[in-house]
């Protein structure tokens, strides 16, 4: 039995072992260099963008897509289609990355955040339809960590009350939901292109999609200043509604378009290395590995694992202890094991402090519901989640190409080591850390 690496043993995970992520091709330098060859003079659109756009709404099946330069950006494009305004209400789950809501503060709108699943981690529908109120306009539903949510129930309560669907697919590229791909399980959708993502543009970028014309057609002038821009036709230079500019640039549409070429492939590459994990993983007390629901995939851009110490005798310890004394540990073995949204959404100071845009906006807006406050105590599973989550994955160790089984075996053989061979080892840590 080797000892611990803290404590002066052999590493599991050898140095250099971990290849970053996204994994570029001889392919996607030559998409590049040819799209700074074509990028002078400046225009707009360049075909790269709008070649991306083509790609992106034949891989999903969706009738109208829009490139734009973050995740937020496509998710605010979102909010916009569904015509979200001052005071208007939209539920997001209360364990997210701050994106999810921070798109319907840009238009002035209220989050109002709902309890998440405790296997999925993602919102709970048996918990939105407490959330809604006559204010109510839409439902964000977020693919986290790269599981899709639980679409069926959502819709059943969305046509209910006459709400908009949200999909926030910035962590599931390559995912599907009984059968239908990540990207067209909203009634429109935003997903990121950021260089973590499992479809990258290497630096920033966004994917807006939707089958509704009429939201195409006002998510469209929100990414051009509000303008109204026809193929073909002189720019007017003339604001028609409140816009921003979400354009994004010929190199990252470029790259994101080589590499969605190769999205199944890598999606594969995922499905079979989380898998893998998954099921050494569940050998070993002490950590609870992510549930996958029959109907769906999973395609890890986190690989989410929540510690247990109590299933190690450990019940007397902070959970908090435990995740970080545990993390330092696995991380000696070469394992990047770390935190990730440790707290709730609505315990962010955003939400606590309510200074919004400045004097309290929109919370303070006339046309907001009076009293909004946001208690996480209403979120006991999302607490509980972030308090005990720790995650592999994104772009330092990925579960993307080249990154296969061998180091998956290596990542098991680690816990292995740590949370069985060395037990005694490591309670006499976290006990010291206490």
């Amino acid at each position: 039995m080797a000892q611990l690496a803290i404590r002066g043993g052999p590493k599991v995970v050898p140095d250099g072992m971990i290849k970053p992520w996204p994994h570029i091709t001889e392919e996607d330098k030559r998409a590049v260099m040819e799209a700074l060859e074509r990028a002078s003079p400046w225009r707009y659109p360049f075909e790269e963008v709008e070649e991306l756009e083509r790609a992106w709404a034949e891989s999903i099946g969706m009738k109208f897509t829009l490139a734009c330069n973050s995740g937020t950006a496509a998710l605010h494009l979102c909010v916009v289609g569904c015509e979200v305004g001052p005071g208007d209400e939209v539920l997001v789950p209360a364990d997210t990355f701050l994106a999810s809501a921070s798109c319907v503060l840009h238009s002035n709108g209220v989050p109002i955040f709902v309890d998440v699943h405790p296997q999925t981690y993602n919102i709970d529908p048996a918990k939105i339809e407490e959330r809604i109120t006559e204010k109510t306009k839409a439902i964000v539903a977020v693919d986290l960590h790269g599981l899709p949510a639980d679409y069926d129930e959502i819709y059943s309560i969305a046509k209910k009350y006459g709400l908009k669907v949200i999909e926030d697919g910035a962590q599931a590229h390559g995912a599907t939901y009984k059968g239908k791909p990540v990207g067209a399980l909203g009634d429109c959708s935003g997903c990121s292109l950021n260089g973590s993502k499992c479809l990258s543009a290497l630096g920033e970028g966004g994917l807006f999609a939707t089958n509704d014309e009429k939201m195409f057609i006002l998510a469209q002038r929100a990414r051009m200043f509000g303008e109204i821009v026809e193929p073909g036709k002189p720019r007017e230079y003339n604001a028609y509604m409140m816009g921003w500019n979400y354009r994004t640039d010929p190199l990252q549409a470029a790259f994101a378009r080589s590499q969605l070429r190769r999205l199944p492939e890598m999606t594969e590459w995922r499905i079979r290395n989380g898998t893998y994990l998954t099921k050494r993983l569940s050998e070993i007390p002490g950590v609870q590995p992510p549930y996958v629901p029959p109907d769906r995939t999973h395609v890890y851009f986190f690989y989410p694992i929540l510690v247990r110490p109590e299933d190690l005798g450990l019940e007397d310890v902070s959970i908090d202890v435990f995740r970080e004394a545990f993390a330092k540990v696995m991380q000696a073995e070469g394992v990047p094991l770390r935190s990730w949204q440790t707290r709730p959404v609505p315990a962010q100071s955003l939400f606590q402090y309510l200074e919004g845009y400045g004097k309290g906006c929109p919370w303070s807006c006339p046309y907001t519901r009076p009293g909004i406050r946001y208690d996480p105590d209403e979120y006991p599973v999302a607490s509980d989640v972030c308090r005990r989550r720790l995650v592999l994955g994104h772009s330092t160790d990925s579960f993307g190409p080249p990154n296969g089984l061998d180091l998956m075996e290596k990542y098991a053989e680690a816990f292995y080591k740590v949370l069985v061979e060395n037990r005694n080892e490591l309670i006499d840590i976290v006990r010291k850390e206490t």
